[in-house]
């Protein structure tokens, strides 16, 4: 734009200060408009899922009217924010064309005024860079903003991973041989916990498990079947008492290598937003060979095949409750056959399958674990027919 005339580049410095201002009031108002466009959405996603939730109950009653109603609010509300971040990029549009335009009649005017200083051609590179220019400012400050918010993205995670102080107590850090536990007995000594300052959850629990026995909690919801699963795996930690594996207080063992030397199948199953194959297999360690022949033990091969394969995306095309139980089997199946591992935990695992499905969780149970200790938590005795 300068060749249009020599005088223009006088103009260079004036134009950067003006930027720099117009992208310092940009960029502090659209940072803190998209950390409240944040937190307006959360109440919206919020609702969203106790509504999906509470559908069965909402239809029941004929909720539908209201529930309509409170999703609209909280639409109306999360609008709000993502309105005035619209409206300060329409004010940025318009900022950064009137210091165009102003540029533009600077050039023309210095080219009438002191017609040396340029030439027909010169000026007409000089207007044709005008017309495109305002479009450059206007992506050069909104990539500039998005950089620097980004940036303070990553230092948040940073001071997060920095700042959170990790669930490992002083004191467990006790190495462990590659091969416990080597038979899988389980004891509670006296064992006491409660949730925050709760009641007790569990109250002086006493109970010695042999190693490849299997045993069946049974009782009544809110008697402490799960607390006592979560204590094994120090979900919960214990006030009083102790918890031995083998011989040894999991007190002095580091949490994470507690749980990756057991398996469990869980009341509500978990799969990631991610690959067939990075849900069966986390570390991404196991051979798809592997993978598909624990899935053909189960009967899902031929479902995930049609869907894709090992690649297909989990969240695509979601599993019925009973597939997902059934899911959950293969990733312990998978385990056992990379680790010889002792110990598994069942949480009401059977609970929500039919019949048939029952079946062949008990008989894959029965074949491919008998040499383990099996624990399995349920409301009904006849749950634990077969195991």
């Amino acid at each position: 734009m300068s060749t249009g005339s020599s005088y223009m580049a006088i103009t260079i410095p004036f134009t950067l200060l003006v930027l720099y201002f117009i992208q310092d009031v940009y960029l502090k108002t659209s940072r803190q408009i998209r950390f409240m466009d944040l937190e307006a959405r959360s109440p919206l996603y919020t609702n969203f899922l106790e509504t999906l939730s509470g559908l069965s109950t909402i239809r029941a009653f004929g909720w539908e009217a209201s529930a309509r109603a409170e999703n609209m609010i909280r639409l109306d509300v999360s609008q709000r924010p993502y309105y005035l971040l619209y409206c300060i990029q329409r004010w940025l549009n318009l900022v950064l064309d009137l210091l165009v335009a102003s540029l533009a009649v600077i050039i023309v005017a210095l080219a009438l005024s002191i017609r040396g200083s340029t030439s027909p051609s010169l000026l007409a590179v000089a207007l044709i860079n005008v017309l495109g220019f305002n479009q450059t400012l206007s992506q050069l400050v909104n990539q500039w903003t998005s950089l620097k918010i980004s940036l303070g993205a990553i230092a948040r995670v940073r001071s997060f991973e920095r700042d959170t102080v990790s669930e490992d107590l002083e004191g467990e850090d006790m190495v462990l041989p590659e091969t416990w536990p080597s038979g899988g007995g389980v004891e509670w000594r006296n064992v006491s916990a409660r949730y925050n300052d709760t009641n007790l959850a569990l109250d002086s629990i006493n109970l010695n498990i042999a190693p490849g026995e299997k045993i069946g909690i049974c009782g009544r919801t809110g008697s402490g079947k799960s607390s006592l699963l979560m204590t094994l795996l120090r979900l919960l930690d214990f006030s009083d008492g102790e918890v031995l594996i083998d011989g040894c207080p999991i007190s002095r063992i580091s949490r994470g290598k507690l749980r990756e030397r057991m398996m469990a199948i869980p009341q509500d199953p978990f799969l990631l937003s991610t690959s067939v194959r990075m849900n069966v297999d986390p570390s991404g360690t196991v051979q798809d060979s592997v993978i598909i022949n624990v899935l053909r033990k189960i009967g899902m091969w031929e479902t995930i095949e049609g869907r894709g394969g090992l690649d297909a995306d989990m969240m695509e095309q979601p599993l019925s409750h009973g597939q997902q139980q059934l899911f959950c089997l293969a990733r312990v199946l998978v385990q056992k056959s990379q680790r010889d591992l002792k110990i598994l935990l069942l949480d009401e695992a059977t609970s929500s399958v039919d019949s048939t499905t029952d079946a062949l969780m008990q008989k894959l149970i029965r074949e491919e674990f008998s040499d383990c200790t099996i624990i399995v938590v349920a409301h009904r005795v006849s749950l634990f027919h077969g195991l």
